[in-house]
């Protein structure tokens, strides 16, 4: 197979010069393998005279720089029966265009088959030349040399945005129309259809009934009008909301706090959650929850600073059978089983930096693997994380490493304590008196204790004002560590009947009218210092006014 002669052409297919073929190279060397079995058994069949062996072929040959040819092959024998003579032809091009030839004819044919569609042809008159079987069933018979304007839309002279004229341009026309005649919707392309010659003979075009479609985008779109209307609405109504799911309030603080959370909500990120102890931090992950895209999905709570730091990982991650003493049964981990829905990390500043690193793997999507196991598990979870810490404390104190911090603080949301929002206790107040009562009468709240209500600062905030209320109902005993009841300052500047009437709402807001008619005349009516001893802002105040008709 030795090549002994090989032209200028030949050199310039394979890269090589004459003087490094000629003598020296095997054929079999350009040949691509997967060709080269078959070249082979032509070439020893040639040579036993095998009449089967044809005489031109088709083979694919590589170049010095590893480039494929494809080559067009004719061989034949020389007298001597030893050496073969071959001639050959460079069809790359041409096969490269075969392909897309039958790549376009193949789609073509698809197109045509999958369409289902309304064809027809129309001549420069307006005559109707061809229709399609489906057309004609349309019509309910055959409409060859009709008028297209009178057969399709019920016309005497052609339709104004004709088509036909526009397609003579050569561009094809594309456009949705509704029918006159049936009120269904269609999707026509119409173009110019040509003789060999170029002249111009007929206007085709394909119509596709999508009435369907037309009907989905607009339910579609009522259907996001009315997810606007109603986002509008929660958006609009939340300064009137005393509550957001189960968080009770309606102050200004609050209403950003919603805010937040359906911020939050519509979100993929990772969220943290800051607040100082009792402020319902957990209760605010749990509507991030709810009212986000994995509501369906499982809400798992991990307080971090309860679990022992020798049993954080297998708490985390779960263990297998026998991976240390004690484990007599193979045990899922929390990440685990929020799988689809929302881990909660409760203070999530007791976790050591160790354990931090390994949760970062699995926040960066690389997994994990349970405590004496080998298989990388990457559950679909979305973690918040709460803290009673303020930003970037634990980062500054080393208890949190920096990328780790990063990794959560993406959505930050803020519980503000009940201290700066004191308009929103009567609510509360209102809300745990009936949660405890239940059946039961509620207990009356006297003017000293509705005082000591708001004159405490509530270092334990929404927990210790739930847990008092709990206490006074269940034991009618009303007791504030450290303090003491005071005699209301109230009851000499507006003058009331010795039992007011009305239900326990309309008490509480009595006793506040009362409340901030004695701050008024103990600041003189100055609003700025009045709010400051009340714990609220001016601007809470100056509603408050204008609600109990002081000005």
């Amino acid at each position: 197979m030795t090549i002994a002669m090989a032209n200028v052409e030949f050199a310039k297919l394979s890269g090589f010069p004459r003087e490094d073929i000629e003598g020296k190279m095997k054929w079999s060397e350009f040949i691509v393998p997967g060709d080269l079995e078959k070249m082979i058994s032509y070439h020893r069949g040639r040579r036993q005279g095998d009449e089967k062996v044809p005489d031109e072929y088709e083979c694919r040959v590589t170049n010095r720089s590893g480039q494929v040819r494809e080559i067009w092959l004719k061989v034949a024998l020389l007298g001597d029966g030893i050496r073969s003579i071959a001639s050959f032809m460079d069809i790359t091009a041409l096969k490269a265009a075969q392909r897309e030839l039958e790549k376009s004819q193949a789609a073509l044919n698809g197109v045509i088959e999958a369409a289902g569609g309304l064809i027809y042809a129309v001549s420069r008159d307006y005559r109707i030349v061809f229709l399609n079987r489906n057309m004609a069933e349309k019509l309910g018979h055959d409409a060859a040399g009709e008028l297209c304007y009178a057969v399709f839309f019920g016309r005497n002279t052609p339709c104004t945005d004709c088509p036909v004229s526009a397609a003579s341009g050569g561009s094809p026309v594309r456009r949705e129309f509704q029918s006159d005649l049936d009120s269904r919707w269609y999707y026509a392309v119409t173009r110019s259809g040509s003789e060999p010659d170029g002249d111009l003979s007929t206007i085709e075009t394909l119509m596709i009934d999508i009435t369907e479609r037309k009907q989905a985008e607009q339910a579609l779109a009522e259907q996001a009008d009315r997810f606007r209307q109603e986002n509008l609405s929660l958006r609009s109504g939340m300064g009137e909301r005393f509550r957001f799911g189960a968080i009770i309030g309606k102050s200004p603080e609050m209403q950003a706090l919603y805010e937040n959370i359906v911020h939050a909500a519509a979100s993929r990120a990772n969220v943290i959650i800051y607040g100082e102890s009792g402020t319902g931090k957990e209760l605010a992950a749990q509507e991030i929850h709810n009212f986000g895209q994995r509501a369906n999905g499982p809400f798992v709570v991990v307080n971090c600073g309860a679990i022992p730091e020798n049993l954080l990982e297998s708490e985390f991650f779960g263990h297998k059978k026998g991976a240390f003493t004690g484990a007599d049964r193979e045990r899922a981990g929390r990440l685990h089983q929020a799988d689809g829905g929302t881990l909660f990390l409760d203070e999530i500043g007791e976790i050591s930096p160790a354990m931090q690193v390994k949760l970062l793997r699995v926040i960066d999507g690389k997994g994990f693997s349970p405590v004496g196991g080998s298989e990388i598990c990457q559950p679909d979870i979305r973690i918040i994380a709460a803290t009673n810490r303020e930003p970037g404390t634990l980062v500054k104190e080393g208890r949190m490493r920096e990328d780790f911090f990063f990794r959560l603080h993406v959505i930050p949301v803020y519980m503000p304590p009940l201290r700066h929002r004191k308009e929103d206790l009567p609510l509360l107040v209102d809300h745990f008196l009936h949660q405890y009562a239940g059946a039961d009468p509620v207990p009356p709240l006297t003017g000293a204790i509705l005082d000591a209500v708001y004159a405490h600062q509530w270092p334990g905030n929404v927990r210790e004002l739930q847990n008092v209320i709990h206490r006074y109902v269940s034991v009618n005993r009303f007791e504030l560590p450290g303090a003491a009841l005071p005699e209301s300052p109230a009851q000499s500047l507006v003058p009331e009947a010795p039992e007011p009437a009305g239900d326990l709402r309309q008490r509480l807001l009595d006793f506040e009218k009362r409340v901030i008619v004695a701050a008024l005349e103990k600041h003189r009516w100055r609003r700025a210092d009045t709010a400051a001893a009340l714990g609220i802002n001016r601007r809470t105040l100056f509603k408050k006014i204008r609600q109990h008709g002081l000005e």
